[in-house]
C-alpha cells in the first residue's frame, strides 16, 4: 500500500510528492516514493509484486517541466522570451543553441523556486481534501508564512523539491564548462535577484526584522540551479518498442529537454548504470509509450523481469 514509515516516522514530504503526482495524472500505483538515506532525498520502491512487462510508472506530458512551460511562467516568462528573441536575432538558431536555451530556461525556473522557498520559511497547512483511488486522501495544501499570509502555491514546487540540489556552500564548476556556466548563471542571477528581494520583503515587511538577499546568494543559487538543470534534465526518449526509434516525448511533450517527475529517481548515475548493466542487474527500462498503445503518457517505465515488493 501507500502507507510507509522510515525509522518509525511517516514521511510527509514523500507522501505529498506522491499525491502531487497522482493529482497531475501520473500512473504510479506500482511504486512508492520513500526517503533515501538521510531523508533529504527520495527513492522509488515497488509497492507490490510486479510482473515482467508491467508498467511501474507513467508520467503525462502535462507534468513535464520544459522550456515552453518556463516561457509561460508568471514570474520570469517575459524575461525569458526576451532572451530567447535576442538569441535568435544574434543567429543562434541551431539545435545546440536551442538546447542551450532550454537548459537555461529550466535553470531559471529552478532558481526562482529556490529563492522563493528560502524566503517563505513557512509550513504546509492541510485543508479540505478529496479521496483518490485506493483510499488515498488527497489534501489541498497551502503555504502560510509567519505573518499568516499566503506565500506559495507554485505549481512545480514538489518537483523542484524532489531534485538533488548541491550543498548550499558549494558553487564548484568543472573547468571544461566553467565559462558557459559562469555566463549563464550571471544572467540567471539578474533574473532571480528581484524575485528574491520581493519574496524577502513580503515575508518580513511587518516582522520588524530587516532582511535582505545578497547578490552573492543569488549568484550561488544561479550556479547551483544551472548545474542541477544540466544534470537532471532528460532528452526526449525513444519508444519502448524500438530503441532506435524517433526520440520525442509521448503525448504533446514535444522534442526538447525536460525535467520529468520520477525519472530522476529511476535512472542511476552513468557509472553505476554501466556497472549494473555489466552485472546483469538492470530490471526496468524507460521509454515513450508505443504509438499503438493510444497512451498520452510522455514517459513510461516498465519492468524487464518480475520484481518483488520493496527496494
Amino acid at each position: 500500500g501507500s502507507s510507509y514509515r522510515t525509522h518509525g516516522i511517516p514521511s510527509d514530504a514523500a507522501r505529498r510528492y506522491e499525491l502531487w503526482l497522482e493529482e497531475g495524472g501520473a500512473r504510479c500505483d506500482a511504486v512508492n516514493v520513500v526517503p533515501a538515506g538521510d531523508a533529504e532525498r527520495f527513492a522509488l520502491v515497488t509497492s507490490r509484486a510486479v510482473a515482467e512487462g508491467s508498467t511501474l510508472f507513467e508520467v503525462p506530458a502535462s507534468m513535464l517541466l520544459t522550456a515552453d512551460v518556463a516561457l509561460r511562467d508568471r514570474t520570469i516568462g517575459r524575461d525569458l522570451s526576451r532572451i530567447e528573441q535576442q538569441q535568435r536575432q544574434r543567429g543562434g538558431a541551431s539545435a545546440a543553441d536551442r538546447t542551450g536555451f532550454e537548459t537555461f530556461a529550466l535553470a531559471a525556473v529552478l532558481a526562482v523556486e529556490r529563492v522563493q522557498r528560502g524566503a517563505v520559511r513557512g509550513r504546509l497547512r492541510r485543508q479540505d481534501g478529496g479521496v483518490l483511488g485506493g483510499g488515498k486522501v488527497l489534501p489541498q495544501w497551502e503555504v502560510k508564512d509567519e505573518l499568516g499570509e499566503k506565500a506559495g502555491g507554485r505549481r512545480w514546487s514538489p518537483l523542484v523539491a524532489s531534485l538533488q540540489w548541491p550543498a548550499e556552500e558549494e558553487c564548484l564548476i568543472e573547468e571544461g564548462r566553467a565559462e558557459a556556466v559562469t555566463a549563464g548563471a550571471a544572467l540567471i542571477a539578474q533574473l532571480v535577484e528581484p524575485v528574491a528581494r520581493s519574496a524577502w520583503m513580503r515575508a518580513t515587511q511587518r516582522s520588524g526584522v530587516a532582511q535582505a538577499t545578497s547578490e552573492e546568494d543569488c549568484g550561488c543559487t544561479a550556479v547551483q540551479a544551472l548545474l542541477l538543470a544540466m544534470e537532471a534534465q532528460f532528452g526526449p526518449p525513444p519508444p519502448l518498442d524500438s530503441a532506435s526509434g524517433e526520440r520525442r516525448w509521448g503525448g504533446r511533450g514535444g522534442g526538447g529537454v525536460a525535467l520529468c517527475p520520477l525519472a530522476n529517481l529511476a535512472v542511476l548515475p552513468r557509472d553505476a548504470a554501466a556497472a549494473a548493466a555489466a552485472a546483469g542487474a538492470v530490471n526496468a527500462r524507460l521509454g515513450r509509450p508505443p504509438d499503438s498503445s493510444g497512451s498520452d503518457g510522455a514517459l513510461r517505465r516498465v519492468a524487464t523481469r518480475r520484481l518483488p515488493p520493496g527496494p
